[in-house]
């Protein structure tokens, strides 16, 4: 069983699937999408698969022909999130990815980098008597100084 929902206000479109989109579900659901694309909407157009619980390959083709009209493909849980990933994957940015990346390797450096607990009650002590230059605890300026040991070391 399928159920199709439909939105269209200002802010955009929606085309809400519940249920299976498989077997003769499919042939209604894209019946319902050729009815619903052939009329003009805003500028976004959002198809929920939150409601849906399979997908077959007729189900996964009709997707994949929803997101190359434009539409965006949301949904949560495994299932739907590694349909979408699928069908979506190759078009993403991967500046995003590269970035996320630089991001949490970034993270990973300052986590291994955090001081110990003398560190961190000095850092509390410097800024209640106002002793850190600017407010810069001691602990970074011996990070900066291992960094560059590191750096002449390597150069």
């Amino acid at each position: 069983m399928l159920r199709v929902t439909i939105q269209d206000d200002a802010r955009g479109a929606a085309f809400k699937l519940e249920g299976k989109l498989a077997h003769e579900w499919v042939v209604e659901a894209e019946r319902a999408w050729n009815d619903f694309s052939s009329f003009p909407h805003g500028e976004r157009v959002v198809v929920d698969l939150c409601g849906v619980s399979f997908v077959d390959d007729a189900g996964r083709a009709l997707l994949a022909r929803m997101h190359a009209f434009g539409a965006k493909l949301v949904g949560t849980g495994p299932m739907t999130s590694a349909l979408i990933e699928e069908i979506c994957g190759d078009s993403r940015p991967r500046v995003r990815r590269w970035m996320r990346g630089l991001v949490g390797l970034f993270f990973m450096f300052m986590v291994s980098a955090v001081p110990r607990k003398e560190g961190v009650l000095d850092f509390v002590r410097g800024i209640e008597n106002g002793h850190f230059a600017y407010g810069i605890p001691n602990w970074i300026f011996t990070l900066l100084n291992q960094v560059v040991h590191i750096w002449k070391g390597i150069a």
